[in-house]
Order: C-alpha cells, then structure tokens, then sequence
C-alpha cells in the first residue's frame, strides 16, 4: 500500500545524498587515503613488520647453515650475527626510505615548546618503563663500577679489592658512592638517575641545537635523540653514558653561552673537567673550544677555560702521581691502547689475564708504561696490520648497536630481537644521514654555511679519530649521538616538502 510512497522517499533520500556529495569539498574523500595516512600505515606496516621478523630468525639461520660452504661454515653465534644484520639492513632500508619520504611539517608549524614538552615527556616515560619493569644485574663495566663504587663508600678510599687503585676512572664510580652513602645501596637509584640525566641533557640540547640553526631543527634533532632506542634500553645498565653526556653538554653549553661572563668559560672547564674523570677519552676534545677562542681572540675566555679544566683535574693527576707516579686520569689507558695493538689484537676490548702479559705488570705505573711501550712497537713493526686493526675498532664503534643481543651463546629471546632489530635499524639510519651531511660539508659551500656551528663537524671527526687508536665496543658512539642527530636534521628533515617545492619553484 505504502510502497510507492516508500519508494519516492528513498529516491528523495538518494538524491539528496548525492547532492550533500557534490557539495563536500573535492579534496575531502582524498583526505582519508592522503599522504598522512598513507606514512602512519607505512610505519604502522614497518612496526609489525619488525615484531614478525623474529618469527624468521631460525629458518634463515637453517638455511645459512645448510648452505654455506663446508670450509667456511660459520659457527652458530656467527650464523645469528649473520641473519641479524641480514634482517636489521632490511628494516633499515625500509624505515631509511619511509624517513626520506616523509613530510615534516609537524615539526616547524605550530607552539614548538609546547610539542617540545610532549616529546620530553613521551621520552622520560618511556625511560621509567624501562627502568622499573627490567631488571638486569651489573656485569662486565658496570659490575666492576659497581664493586668499586661499594668500596669507595665504605672506606672513603678508591680501592679495587681493598688495594688503592688508579686503573679505571674515578667519576662514575665516585657518583655511585654518594648515592650508596646518601640512600643506601639500591641499584633502582642509579638507573633512576640514568633518565634524569637523559632529561636534563635533553634541556641544554635543546638551547645548543637552537642556538646554531633554528628551534625548528632544534626540535627534529632532539626528537630523534629523545627517542633513540638503544638510549632507551641503555638507562637500565650502570655504565658511565648518561652521567658524561650531561657533564659535557653542560660544558658546551657554559662556552657557547658564555658571552662577556667571564664566569661562564671557568664553569665550562670545569664542567668538561668532571666528565673527562667520566670518560678519559675525551680529554684531548678541549683543545677544539680553547682554538675556537683563541681564533675569535678571546684569550681571556681560553684561559678561563683551560683554568677550569686544571681546577677539575689538577687534584685527582697529583693523587695518581704521588701514589702510583702515573700523570694520568687513569692507569688503563695504556693498556686499552696494547689492547689494540699487539699480535693477538681483534679490535675489541678483550681483556687477558694478567699473568699473560707479555711485559712486566708488577705495579700500575708499571703496566701502564710497558703496555704503551709494546703498543708502540707492534705500531712501528706493522704499520698495515695496525691500519686493519683501526678500521675493525671503527666499525665496532660506529656500525653495530647489538652487542647487548648476543651476551649469551644461545638463540636471543624474541624481546631481545625485537628491540635489537630496531636499535640496529634506527643507528644505521641516523648514521647514513649524518654521513650524508657530513661530506655535502666538506665539498659544498653552501652547506657549511647553514651548518650553523663547526663544533659538532670537528666533535664527531674526534670521535673517530681517536678511537681509531683504541679499542671499539658498540656504546662508545653514544656519546655523540647528539651531534648525528643535529646533522640528520640538518638533511632530510631539514624543512618540510613543500618549503623545498615552494623555494625550487621560485
């Protein structure tokens, strides 16, 4: 009865909605399937993608097993590294292209500081999830780190087995002490302040990357940092990284802001005397900002610096020298470079045992002087083997982000190879684009301009200088993954597309 009519208000209905249709705006269909979502479903593909990839980890093991040649077999640690990198290289191509694809406007338009909060934030939870829900006893660095720094609060005096030692550096050992003498040993506090270094770091990063380009690149770079995975899994480990990166961009930080405050370059020194206690190795890096001074004819601030440097030192080289006649933040420094150059060398921080040493170890001075000394000869007879053996530490120190995968000798955990994969995939990607920018530096004229301050360039050129002499472990870029991400931004994500399209066209 009612049909007709039923019939003439759907039709009614259809046409209306095809009117409400031709009225949308063209684009609005579009939007849904548009290049936003098309990058969140690449990375969403990307993710699971990853977390799939173990699943694959034995039946390409099997194969590289069945297949490879008798004589040349690998052995089953040697196959997994294999199908590791086979799989990390994989996810790095794909998230390397889905990075140099993106837009990144988000990251120029809008209240900055306000997404600058939600980035450190993000990143400091993150962190505490990590160090609240994993839980790994110290061992290697951070055990012997942590025996040291129980000694050193219990007597006062800085022993390794109650002998007064100067082999390691005395300033993480000497932080972990305070936090033991003030709160009583709990292994939670160190790594609870692992992230409120990472934050604090975080801060003085954001004024420095700012200060030599923009907050726009201050904002990429920093997010890439922020959210560095091996950083993320590193906070749980009492190791020296987080206390030194804090020290020596606090010390950057004081010399770039130092201006007419005299203060400020003394405060730098000191600064960056407190993190070489840290980690020796950067000593020599002081020279680059007392240079920069001395150019830009600030010898006052150049004295003020190195004045600072002194204050920080001076105390800990004469407590060395009078009780083991070492002039030297530590006694070790001559035997991480023997470790790099004798017949036996790999490249790594292999340790052999005392009585092994093939020079006379009786006391600390001792060992010090006679592994510099047998160091320098291997050096002097084999020059071409010693070259080899500096391009291995090189690629320990700046190709690989696994080692913490393949502590044991049996097949990883799916966990370990999730976060592994991803580790190695975002250091290749953050090292390939730094690199990038790196050489368009060196060769073009334009870049150096908006480069926007040398430091960093020089700053990373030191770091593979110098452990080019001694010996490699994947966690020794840490520290200067600041720097590459400052260089990744200035990249590919240096300015959104349509910045790019828009200054082409003109």
């Amino acid at each position: 009865m009612f049909s007709g009519f039923d019939g003439g208000i759907r039709l009614f209905a259809f046409e209306g909605q095809q009117q409400q249709f031709r009225e949308l705006p063209a684009q609005s269909p579009v939007h849904i399937f548009g290049p936003v979502f098309k990058k969140q479903a690449a990375f969403m593909g990307g993710l699971a993608g990853v977390f799939l990839s173990p699943f694959l980890f034995e039946p390409l093991a099997e194969i590289v097993r069945n297949y490879a040649p008798s004589g040349a077999r690998p052995s089953d640690w040697w196959t997994y590294h294999l199908v590791f990198w086979m799989l990390s290289f994989v996810w790095a191509i794909y998230f390397g292209v889905w990075a140099h694809r993106s837009e990144w406007g988000w990251f120029s338009t809008g209240d900055l500081k306000k997404k600058l909060l939600w980035i450190l934030t993000l990143g400091t939870l993150l962190r505490l999830l990590v160090v609240v829900f994993i839980d790994i006893p110290p061992a290697s660095d951070a055990k012997a780190y942590d025996l040291l720094a129980q000694e050193l609060a219990q007597t006062g005096s800085f022993q390794d087995g109650g002998v007064s030692t100067a082999f390691r550096p005395v300033g993480y050992p000497a932080f972990l002490a305070g936090i033991y003498k003030v709160f009583g040993y709990h292994l939670f506090l160190p790594k609870l302040a692992n992230v409120f270094f990472d934050f604090l770091s975080w801060l003085l990063l954001w004024r420095l990357f700012s200060r030599w380009k923009d907050e726009r690149t201050a904002l990429k770079a920093l997010a890439i940092v922020v959210f560095f995975i091996p950083e993320l899994y590193s906070t749980q480990y009492l190791l020296a990284e987080q206390l030194f990166v804090f020290l020596w961009v606090l010390s950057l930080y004081f010399w770039e802001t130092g201006g007419t405050q005299k203060y400020r370059p003394f405060l730098s020194g000191a600064a960056f005397g407190l993190a070489a206690l840290v980690r020796p190795v950067v000593l020599f890096w002081i020279g680059l900002p007392v240079l920069f001074d001395l150019f830009k004819k600030r010898r006052l601030a150049a004295l003020a610096l190195v004045l600072g440097v002194f204050a920080a030192l001076g105390p800990w080289i004469y407590r060395n020298h009078q009780k083991f006649g070492i002039w030297g933040l530590s006694g070790h420094a001559g035997i991480n470079f023997w470790l790099g150059a004798h017949p036996g060398a790999t490249g790594s921080g292999y340790f052999p045992e005392l009585e092994k040493y093939p020079f006379d170890a009786s006391t600390q001075k001792e060992m010090d002087r006679n592994a510099w000394r047998l160091g320098w000869e291997f050096v002097k007879n084999h020059p071409w083997e010693y070259v080899r053996l500096g391009l291995i530490k090189e690629a320990m120190v700046f190709g690989f982000e696994h080692n913490f995968v393949f502590d044991l000798w049996e097949l990883p955990t799916h966990g370990q190879l999730v976060w592994g994969i991803f580790g190695q995939a975002y250091w290749w990607i953050l090292l390939f684009f730094a690199t990038v920018k790196g050489a368009r530096v060196l060769f073009n004229r334009q870049e150096r301009a908006e480069m926007g301050s040398w430091l960093p360039f020089w700053t990373l050129l030191y770091w593979v200088a110098v452990h080019f002499f001694f010996v490699g472990a994947s966690r020794y870029h840490h520290p200067v993954v600041p720097f590459f991400a400052y260089f990744a931004a200035l990249t590919v994500l240096s300015r959104p597309k349509e910045e790019n399209s828009g200054r082409t066209s003109s």
